[in-house]
């Protein structure tokens, strides 16, 4: 039974280790917050700086600049010549 004690003592090393590592790790969770002052999180789990509420916040710009012109649109192509053989036929055109 030498392997299982042996192994239960590094459990419990692993464990302590652990523990430890997760106290170390609150502490510096919030390195410019006030002890005992609670600390907000955005929908991420990022840290909230300010008291700036989300609807507070700048709208993001949009998708089509303002300042920026549009490029021409380029003018449809002239329609087929009458008995011209590359014309593709209308299909919803009633056959004659």
């Amino acid at each position: 039974m030498g392997w299982m004690d042996t192994a239960k003592k590094l459990a419990e090393q692993a464990q302590e280790k652990l523990d430890e590592a997760q106290k170390n790790f609150n502490k510096s969770e919030s390195p410019d917050a006030a002890p005992g002052e609670a600390v907000r999180h955005d929908e991420q789990g990022r840290p909230i700086q300010g008291e700036e509420t989300p609807a507070a916040a700048t709208a993001p710009p949009s998708a089509t600049p303002e300042t920026e012109e549009q490029p021409p649109q380029a003018a449809p192509p002239p329609p087929p010549a009458e008995g011209d053989a590359n014309a593709s036929p209308d299909p919803f055109k009633p056959i004659e």
